[in-house]
Formats: structure tokens, sequence, C-alpha cells
């Protein structure tokens, strides 16, 4: 409706040019009021300037309205009189933005309310190393009301400042910093984007030392039940063997006389002395163990085919695998990483035996091996079709010396998991009553730290 009175209008002023025109050059040529023919060229002059005016009204508002949208300045008002009219259009443009402008500000306020209270530091950075945002758990952290550079970060920590450099997205480290006069055990999680083509680094910490100090706590308790229980189960036997052999020995007075002994005495002796010389050994292996699990050797890190070395870690199992009739599906990609090959294949070693002895009784047995890459690691995952592992062994087995299996050492998966912490990797657990699934996660860059 706004357009066909647009046209009316346009058209009126045309015709109404024209004849005022015609006019002029009539009165001019062919009559002497020459007053007249001038007011006539003034109203045809007005009459254009009024068409002129007209039709650049609109495309001025248009102008006017896209401008205010650039400069981001929503607080003019349009007047209409009906929904056709192009003020309406403008009005209801103007509305909506103003809408998205005050949801924009009012989600930019509860982001930045839940940024401040955190109680993960948190700090952003650009490419030109200034940083962006500081909260108020970082405030707390670095003793600083406020960090607007990244030199000014690194005086406070060159260690934090070089660890951040360093990673890259995704990637989470723990590191152990002195800020303000306190030794803080922080976990460090890095994450790289991009905003309006500039890039941005957010990086989050955490004081993880009283979670660590509880684990610890929990860890040591579990060791020393174990070890408890292992040195006792040698100790009583051999305490109480001497203690019987001693009283065969001797007589009523305490001292020794070895003449009242016969032949079944002395065979009793001997066999005691038998056992207490087995359990002493037994103790004697149990301390050699322990030796090995607090002594892994550094790393000896180089660039390996991990599906080669998974093969040859099959391979070694071979019999046993045609013995028992397990069937084996490997999905292995060939992918070289940096690692120790003679650790990993002693993880590998003890994944799959304790695979095989876990499925062992289970019908049409099935040890699955897959390898995967993603964009920040190497998975690999040993699977099984077994029973599964009961919740209340779950919860023990990557603990020192625990094994449920008759003369285990307990310390396969321990080991296992001490190599993997050594590369900077994770050794996890998933299980059901389908089966069970050991997963190695191993970073795609690794770099030996000095202090390792």
């Amino acid at each position: 409706m706004e357009y066909k009175y647009f046209r009316i209008n346009i058209i009126i002023r045309i015709i109404l040019l024209l004849i005022l025109g015609y006019s002029a050059v009539y009165v001019i040529t062919s009559t002497h009021f020459w007053l007249v023919s001038f007011w006539l060229i003034l109203a045809w002059i007005i009459t254009l300037i009024s068409l002129i005016r007209y039709v650049e009204r609109s495309r001025r508002e248009l102008a006017y309205f896209l401008l205010a949208i650039k400069q981001g300045d929503f607080t003019n008002t349009y007047h209409f009189k009906k929904k056709s009219d192009l003020n309406y259009a403008f009005h209801e443009i103007n509305q909506v933005m103003q809408d998205l402008s005050r949801e924009k500000a009012s989600n930019l306020l509860y982001l930045q309310t839940i940024v401040e209270h955190v109680r993960v530091a948190v700090i952003c950075f650009d490419s030109d190393y200034k940083i962006k945002l500081f909260n108020q758990a970082a405030t707390s952290l670095f003793g600083k009301q406020r960090i607007s550079s990244f030199k000014t970060l690194e005086s406070i920590s060159p260690l934090i400042t070089s660890s951040i450099l360093k990673m890259s997205n995704g990637e989470k480290e723990l590191i152990k910093a002195n800020l303000n006069g306190k030794l803080m055990n922080l976990s460090m999680l890095v994450t790289e984007f991009k905003l309006k083509g500039k890039d941005y680094k957010l990086v989050s910490f955490q004081d993880i030392k009283s979670e660590l100090e509880a684990n610890e706590i929990e860890s040591w308790q579990k060791l020393i039940r174990v070890l408890t229980h292992e040195i006792k189960n040698s100790v009583i036997p051999i305490s109480t063997l001497s203690e019987v052999i001693l009283q065969m020995l001797s007589t009523e007075n305490g001292n020794v006389d070895l003449t009242k002994l016969d032949q079944e005495s002395i065979e009793d002796i001997v066999g005691g002395i038998e056992t207490i010389e087995s359990r002493s050994k037994g103790l004697a292996n149990f301390v050699s163990t322990y030796d090995q699990l607090t002594k892994i050797p550094k790393p000896k890190l180089k660039l390996t085919n991990i599906k080669t070395l998974i093969n040859n870690s099959l391979n070694l199992f071979k019999s046993d695998l045609d013995r028992s009739d397990i069937k084996i599906y490997a999905i292995l990609t060939d992918t070289s990483i940096i690692i120790d090959s003679d650790l990993i294949e002693q993880v590998l070693i003890n994944l799959i035996k304790n695979s095989i002895e876990a499925i062992k009784d289970t019908v049409n047995p099935e040890l699955r091996v897959k390898l995967e890459n993603s964009e920040h690691e190497v998975l690999l995952t040993i699977e099984d079709n077994g029973p599964g592992i009961p919740d209340e062994i779950l919860e023990n087995i990557f603990v020192p010396f625990y094994s449920t299996k008759e003369g285990g050492s307990g310390i396969g998966l321990s080991l296992s998991r001490q190599i993997m912490r050594l590369h900077k990797g994770q050794l996890s657990v998933e299980t059901s009553s389908q089966g069970t699934a050991f997963q190695l996660h191993f970073p795609l860059t690794y770099e030996l730290s000095p202090e390792e």
C-alpha cells in the first residue's frame, strides 16, 4: 500500500511539473504577463525540489537506519500511521535489534558473573599476549588485582608461563608452582579459540593439593593394608614355627637338650625349618617385588611403530591363544609415536595376559585390539568378552600387591599405570558383565621434562 501512495505522489508531481512548465512557456511566448510567468517558473522549481526531496526521503531514511545499525544505536524512534508505512518496518527491525542487544548484554553479564564467581582461576590472552580476562579466583591465586600483560605473569611465575606457551589446545598438565610463598599443585587446562579473526588462548588453573593429599593418604592406607597382610602371612607362621621348634629343643628349665629328640621330632624340626626357609624366601621375594615397583627406569624415548609393537606382543601369546581357541580381532592403523618400546611392551604383555586369563573359561572367547587416532591422542583398547570385574575388586586393581590370582604378585597393573604416567599418558578400564576393556591413552606430542 505504501508503494501505491508513493507512485501516485510521484505521478501527481510530474503532471504538475508538466502543467507549470507548459504554462510558463505559453505565458512568456504568447502573452505580455511576464510577471505571471515568473511565478509559474518559481512554482515549477519549488515543485521540482519537492519531487526530488520526496524521492530522496525514503532513501535518506534507509541510509540513516542502516548507519544506526552499523553504529549499534537503536535508540531512534520511527513514527508511523499504519503497518504499510516504511517507518513501521524500520520500527519492527529496530525493536528486534534492541531485543538482541539487551539479550547480548544480559548474556555477557551472566557469563561475567559466572566467571567471577567460579573457584577456578581463569585467564585469557590474545595473540599479542595481552590478557583480556582475569577473574577473581585468578586474583586470589596470583596475588594481583589485575594482570594486563603476559610479561607481568612471567615475573610472578616463569614456570607457569613457559608451561602455557608449550601447551596446545585441549592439553592438560599438572605442575608445582610457588605462588605467594605457598607451594601449589596446579591443574592447568588450555583451550584455544578464534574470535573475530583473532586467536585467543584460555587457561584455567585449579589448586588440587587437597585432593592429591586425600588421594595420597588413601593410597598409603591401601598400600599399608596390603603390605601388612602380606608380611603377616609370612611373619606369623615363621614366628609360630620358631617358637614350636624352640620348645621341642628346650627342657622345662629352659636349657637346650638334643638328647631327648627322637627321629619323629627331628623330622618335625626339619619340616618346620624348611617351612621357615620357604616363607622367608617368599618374604624376600615380596620385598624384591616391591623394590622393582619403586625403581622403574626412565623411559628411553624413540619413534616407534605401535602397530608393529602390538603384533609382536600378540605373537608372544600365540600358543596360549591357539590352545584356548581364542579369536583375535585386531583393527590397527599404521601409527608411529614417541615411546619407550620396552616399557610399553611390558604393559601390553601384562594386559594381554590378564585378558587371556579372564576369558579362559568363557564360551567362544574373544580378544579385541583396536588402535585409533584422534586430534590429541592415540588410543589403544584391549578388550575381552569375559565376565567382567566385580565392583569390590575394580576399585583395588591398581593398588600395588593386590591380587585375586593364586600366586599373583599384584604389581602388573600398578606397574603398567606407572609406566603410562611416565609417558604422560593414562591407563583406564571399563568393565561390564559383557567384558572388560583396558585403554591406553598416548599423547601425540611428548617430550621428556628436565627433571625426568
